[in-house]
This record gives structure tokens, sequence and C-alpha cells, in this order.
């Protein structure tokens, strides 16, 4: 989730905004995107291939679109660990999502599971803190955060760890777009998110683990300093009402087991019928952590800790067919408008679901898109942005939740390619802006050779866009029934603050 507009700190370093875009890739080859991935190191790389005669580096996957079906199946891989339990998110709210799982990881603790829980430290989202860290400690859970760079780091503070991650015992895994947080799983009545993420049982997790522990381990990573003692009656009295709050997080209540039972009501009839496919080519890449200001230059930094754009570009380029995006954002820096512009020229069928004004939780990202998009549209591309709006893909566990506004969040692509088997999905935490492909730290799976699988996916993207607003024309949308509509998104959206925000937007698109 793109909370996270840095700008107003970063545009005191006139020197880094000079980089811009222009310096994005200074140290990549922009005149061949051919097998740039192949030297991706493990664990930051693997790619397994299934042997039907052995069956050796045998992955299966389950795709998980529904937030609350995506919940309960992290509830069900924690509640089978028998050894370990691996976790690390960008967001990890305190809130009923997080209340949920962090009572079933003490109860795997308390069976003598082996937890690990890794939660990035940005300013703008960071919540689970060192009270909760303290309350979990009695169990044996230990809790690390990634770069607790102080604000004025100005340059270092950018590069977080975005990815979302859950493994148990080196055998199943679920990554994607989902943080831990009310909002991607269909619990809130502000705003919810249409997201995905892929469940995988394999050979795959362990290089997903091994990953984590290279993130744990990492020297950016910090121990938290357990909460002091204060001794004034002000700070004593926040603190006494911080160690409670933590106290009345881990304890049950009537509320949470009401929504457990809402949820598993809803939830466990889909997982039962979900089906998990085989995987022929499994391929899991990650960003490596350590990322700040200065491996940026002193560093080859693009060869040492940006390896997952590698891999992306390395499998757009082999598309013939078709491409299918959905990105919560779409920032282009000038490689990646060349992949596009590349892509169209071949006459590849491209297809692009991302935010409208009215759905998005960014508006300066909004800003940049608007000024873009249309010439997409006039090059050939299939534009279409979430309205803002419920779908009706599944029931929610209370009337209000489908009146709240809604955004799509899912980082997935489809690769179509001549030829039987292969085509192919990414799904991940990689959104299409500068942030995922020179800050954050993010990661993926895809899965090539499973036709049954692309389907699935393919059709789960395009049902949502199909509901969304089709972008036909300069200033022109239609919906679903071909109506005029407005292009902004339902609920005729205000366009001012975007108006606003599109000079700073442009300024620092290099960040966003």
């Amino acid at each position: 989730m793109l909370r996270l507009l840095l700008s107003a700190a970063t545009a005191m370093s006139l020197s880094f905004m000079m980089a811009g875009c222009n310096w994005v890739y200074w140290d990549e080859d922009f005149d061949s995107y051919k097998d740039l991935s192949l030297t991706n190191p493990y664990p930051f790389h693997k790619v397994d291939h299934f042997d039907p005669q052995t069956g050796a580096e045998r992955n299966e996957v389950m795709v998980l679109n529904n937030g609350l079906v995506a919940l309960q199946a992290r509830i069900d891989i924690i509640r089978r660990a028998k050894q370990t339990i691996e976790v690390e998110y960008f967001i990890f709210s305190p809130d009923m999502s997080g209340k949920i799982l962090v009572q079933e990881l003490v109860d795997a603790a308390k069976r003598g599971v082996n937890v690990r829980i890794l939660i990035d430290k940005s300013a703008t989202v960071f919540e689970f803190d060192e009270f909760y860290a303290e309350g979990l400690k009695p169990y044996g859970i230990e809790v690390r955060y990634y770069n607790a760079a102080p604000i004025y780091y100005i340059s270092t503070i950018n590069f977080r760890n975005h990815r979302k991650l859950l493994v148990v015992d080196d055998h199943e895994a679920i990554t994607g777009g989902r943080n831990v947080e009310n909002d991607y799983y269909d619990l809130s009545e502000h705003y919810n998110f249409l997201d995905r993420d892929l469940y995988v049982k394999g050979s795959i997790a362990k290089a997903m683990r091994a990953s984590f522990d290279a993130f744990f381990e990492h020297e950016i990573s910090e121990r938290y300093q357990a909460p002091e003692i204060p001794s004034s009656r002000i700070e004593l009295q926040k603190y006494e009402r911080k160690m409670s709050d933590v106290k009345a997080f881990l304890a049950h209540n009537p509320h949470e087991a009401e929504t457990r039972a809402k949820i598993e009501a809803i939830a466990r009839p889909v997982l039962a019928s979900k089906p998990l496919y085989s995987c022929p080519e499994m391929t899991f890449t990650s960003d490596a952590p350590g990322g700040s200001f200065w491996t940026r230059f002193k560093d080859p930094y693009s060869d040492n800790y940006r390896f997952l754009r590698k891999t992306i570009f390395d499998k757009v380029m082999t598309v013939d067919k078709g491409l299918i995006l959905a990105s919560p954002y779409l920032l282009n820096n000038r490689k990646s408008e060349h992949l596009m512009h590349v892509l169209l020229d071949k006459n590849i069928d491209m297809t692009l679901y991302s935010n409208s004004l009215s759905s998005t939780d960014a508006t300066y990202v909004a800003a940049q898109l608007y000024t873009h998009v249309y010439d997409w549209q006039a090059k050939g591309m299939k534009v279409y942005l979430h309205a803002g709006e419920w779908l009706d893909e599944m029931t929610t566990i209370s009337p209000s939740i489908q009146s709240a506004r809604w955004g799509m969040h899912a980082k997935t692509q489809v690769y179509k390619r001549s030829g039987a088997g292969q085509n192919e999905i990414m799904v991940g935490t990689y959104n299409i802006d500068n942030r995922s492909n020179h800050y954050n730290a993010e990661m993926a799976l895809f899965c090539r050779g499973n036709d049954l699988l692309v389907t699935e996916v393919e059709q789960s993207i395009l049902s949502r866009a199909n509901n969304g607003y089709q972008i036909v024309g300069k200033n022109q949308a239609v919906d679903s029934e071909r109506k005029a509509v407005n292009v902004y998104g339902a609920g005729d959206p205000d366009t001012t603050k975007m108006k606003f925000m599109w000079l700073p937007s442009w300024l620092f698109n290099f960040l966003l």
C-alpha cells in the first residue's frame, strides 16, 4: 500500500531530486532486456522445475482473491505449523485482523513452534511498536524492525521493506498484495482493497524462508529496545495506557469471537472448493535487504540489490501474444516506458487494470496516471480503472462493509506466449512504479505452464476490470454497459486535490 508520500522530507535533498528518473538505472545496460535475471543469487532467486517421474521440486498453488478467504487461509497454515513460522510485512496493524493473526501465532508458540516476525518501521504506517513486541516476548516470539532510520535521514528512509510473507515449516507460504490490516481482508467499514495472494505448498517455500532469514539477520533489521518505565507522571500514564492496550490486544473477547465465526462461515466453503494447481515451473524472486542512500552510490546497486524488476523485465520481453497488468499504481520511468512502447510497437495485446481517482488511496499517484493514460489508450492499450465501489464477488461480514469505498491493490501480471505450456502468471508485492523498481524491497512468485491457473488469474483480473470503467478516449470512459461515465470514477469525485498534487507529484515521481 503506497502511503509513503515522504516527498515533503525528501524535497529538502536537491541533489537527490536532480538524480530523478534518469538515475534510476544509471548502472544498467539499456540496450538489452534479455536474461537480466540469470545472475540473481540464491536465496533471492530460485527456479523449480517439477519432475513428474521423481516428484522432485513439486509446487502446488492456490489463488486467494477474496480478503476473508485470504485471512482464513493464513489462520489455517499457522494452525498446521509444527516447527517454524516466519512473518514479514510492510504494514502490521493492531486491529482486528492483526489481533486474530497474532493470537494464532501465540497459540503456535505455546505449541513449541519457533515464531519470528519482521515489520518495516516506516514512520508513516508503523503501529506495531516495541510495546507489542515486548508483549510477545514471554511467548518466545521474536520481533525485529526493518530500517528504523530517523526521518532526517532524508534518502535512506525511502528504502522500505515492502515484502509480504508468511512461511510455515519450510513447506507452505503465502505472499501477494496483502499486509496485515483490516482493509486488506474486507473488514473495514470505510475503505477496503480488492487484492490477490498466492498460497504455495512445496519446495519453493524453503527459498522463501531463506530470503526471510537474509532480511531478518541483516544489520538493517534491528532488535527492539524494551520500553522503559518513565519517571514523569504524564509519561507514566501514557506508558500504562499503552501496556493496557497491548494486554487487551492479546486477550480474547466476544467481538473477536463473533468476527472469527463470521469469517470462517463465509471463507471455509470457498477454501474447500478452491483448486490446488500443480506448477511445472515456479520462480521465486526477491530484492535484497540493506538498500540505502550509501549503497545506492558506493555499490553496483542494480546488480547487488534490485533483482525482481530484472526477472519481471525478462518475463515481459518474452511475451509475443498478450500482457495483462494489474497494479494499484502505474508510474513509468524511462525504462518501463520504453518496454511499454516496444510491446505496443510489436502489436502485443496489452491490458491494464488500475485505480481511478475515486478508488485510489494515493491521490498524488492518480495525478500522474491521468497525465499518461489517454496516450496509452490511443496507442492500443486497453485501460480499465476501478470505479471505487464494492464488487459482488463474495458476501461480506456486514452490509456496511459493502457500502465502503473500495480500491484495487492486487499486484498481478499475466504473460501470454505462443506454444504449449508457455503462459505464466506473477503474483507478488511489486507495483509498477519507481518505488518498487528502485527503493522498496519486493518479492513475487511466478508460475509457468499451467493454463488452468493462468485462466483463473486472467478471468479474475478481467472480471474486476470489466466491472470498472474503461478509458475510451481523452477524458472519456464507459462502464460495463458501455454507458458514458465520469473518467475519474464513481461518486463524482472532486479533482481539486489531484490537480493541486500534479506539480509536486511530477517533480518527485521518481519517489512514488
